[in-house]
């Protein structure tokens, strides 16, 4: 086992996992060089409770916090959100699609092709 992670790395992992669905939480954890206990226990954190729920009790005790002094953290979803869906947005606009693959890559597919006139 490596060094602990702190909350931002342990989102990082949970959102990579999440994202290549079928991926075998064994082999996943393996590759990371993380427990499977503990990814687990991770997981269910997040679920409940976000990324302010990956923080280790002894790193609340000692006054961590997850993002800086001074930011909210729903504001800065909320910035992330609106990240995200402008992406979206410019990718409709150039009439691309994202389509996962059977192995869990991400292809950019045309919704219709262009014309040739």
């Amino acid at each position: 086992m490596g060094a602990h992670l702190n909350p931002l790395e342990k989102e990082f992992l949970i959102k990579r996992y999440l994202s290549r669905k079928g991926t075998d939480i064994k082999e996943f954890c393996e590759v990371n060089d993380i427990t499977v206990q503990a990814f687990k226990k991770w997981l269910k954190q997040y679920s409940e409770g976000g990324i302010e729920a990956l923080v280790s009790a002894k790193a609340k005790d000692g006054g961590l916090q997850v993002l800086p002094e001074g930011m909210n953290p729903t504001v800065e979803n909320c910035k992330r959100e609106i990240l995200k869906l402008r992406i979206e947005n410019e990718r409709l606009k150039k009439n691309y699609i994202v389509e996962t693959t059977p192995d869990g890559g991400r292809v950019f597919r045309r919704l219709k092709e262009k014309n040739a006139k």
